[in-house]
């Protein structure tokens, strides 16, 4: 067997390692427990009842809808199923998103490396409880990449964009870095779809969309979160990560990189699904209470493929390091401690760790590839002289 086939091989054998051990930690998990909310919103749309708390309650029980009204509309038909065969359903569709994505992302790497990236796929524990509780983040990461890969085609590209953006506003980073990019026609055509899709459904949720504003005020501010999550340990990042002005930092810093990388995917065509893959690692910054949800981490999965796609076609120390810094980023984003800020601070960490080594890798590419030209523009004049 060559070097390449043990290699390969080894991984298949993490791959399996790594399912046992996904499975292990989802069966410890409450299977459904955030999908019930669709279900509930959904029967709740079905029978006129109120789809969100009263402004003035409290926020965050278990089985509460946060999200616009038109995203309870599909749970409609599926809110006829029983609870208990309903949570099986979306976790079969959570599953075949998640095989898909996986698919897309590690296809393109070496051969010998996939199964070795497919067993860090398998358990990134931020997936495994996506899927477990049945969240949305994988619903609104495929929409995105699904857009991404029709993007020469706005009207047809229009559609997943505005619905990556408009279910939960993790891919909000993706409208500016779509404008910096010069695709312009994409964000209309996404913006378009959205308000049309808003006005069709206006007569059916009117009520549910002015309770829904109504609490808008209140989902933006972190309070909420705070007393939700009950993390105030240790006290020294407490005054830290739930200031304001962290909160707003993030923010501002998710926009801030997003337009960049929008500006130089326009320049740098070579790259440009390295710098849309960085927009999507830091959309969940976008939100004041996006460095807190683990799930939504789900949203660093196509810059993982990219970066170490990059490193891997280095050589020698350089590819190591490459390769070490994306595993110790992937560390960080393994944290998972609950009444404690510490896996936070990690996360943040660890999302801006794995842009910095892009960064770093898309340079080196760069360096590279300007160094293979410089010869050959040397030989070309050698040669007309």
């Amino acid at each position: 067997m060559t070097r390449s086939g043990v290699v390969w091989a080894a991984g298949a054998v993490a791959f399996g390692l790594a399912l046992v051990a996904a499975v292990g930690v989802a069966r410890a998990l409450p299977l459904g427990y955030d999908s019930q909310a669709y279900w509930l919103a959904g029967r709740g749309l079905a029978a006129g009842e109120r789809l969100y708390p009263a402004a003035d309650a409290p926020l965050g029980a278990a089985g509460e809808f946060h999200y616009l009204p038109i995203v309870a509309l599909p749970f409609v038909p599926l809110a006829l199923l029983p609870l208990d065969l309903f949570v099986l359903v979306w976790l079969a569709v959570q599953l075949a998103l998640a095989v898909a994505i996986g698919v897309a992302l590690i296809r393109p790497l070496p051969h010998a490396a996939r199964p070795w990236a497919a067993a860090a796929y398998a358990f990134f524990l931020p997936s495994v409880l996506e899927i477990t509780l049945g969240n949305l983040n994988l619903v609104t990461l495929a929409a995105a990449l699904l857009a991404w890969r029709w993007r020469e085609r706005p009207l047809r590209a229009a559609a997943p964009l505005a619905a990556a953006v408009g279910v939960k506003l993790l891919a909000g980073t993706l409208l500016p870095f779509h404008l910096a990019a010069g695709r312009r026609r994409l964000v209309a055509y996404a913006f378009a779809a959205g308000v049309a899709a808003l006005a069709v459904t206006a007569p059916l949720l009117a009520t549910a969309t002015r309770d829904y504003l109504a609490l808008a005020p209140r989902y933006a501010d972190i309070t909420w979160v705070r007393d939700l999550v009950g993390r105030e340990q240790p006290a020294a990042l407490v005054p830290v990560l739930w200031s304001r002005a962290f909160s707003y930092g993030l923010m501002a810093l998710a926009l801030g990189v997003s337009i960049l990388a929008g500006l130089r995917a326009a320049r740098d065509r070579a790259h440009e699904s390295d710098w849309h893959a960085i927009a999507l690692a830091v959309g969940p910054f976008l939100l004041p209470f996006g460095f807190v949800w683990t799930t939504f981490l789900v949203m660093s999965l196509p810059l993982f493929a990219a970066a170490l796609a990059r490193a891997l076609a280095l050589a020698g120390a350089p590819r190591a390091a490459a390769v070490g810094g994306i595993a110790a980023s992937w560390l960080a984003l393994q944290a998972v401690q609950v009444r404690d800020l510490v896996p936070l601070a990690l996360h943040v960490s660890g999302v801006l760790a794995l842009v910095a080594i892009t960064l770093a890798l898309i340079a080196s590419d760069r360096r590279q590839t300007l160094g293979r030209s410089i010869p050959e523009r040397r030989a070309t004049s050698a040669a007309s002289g």
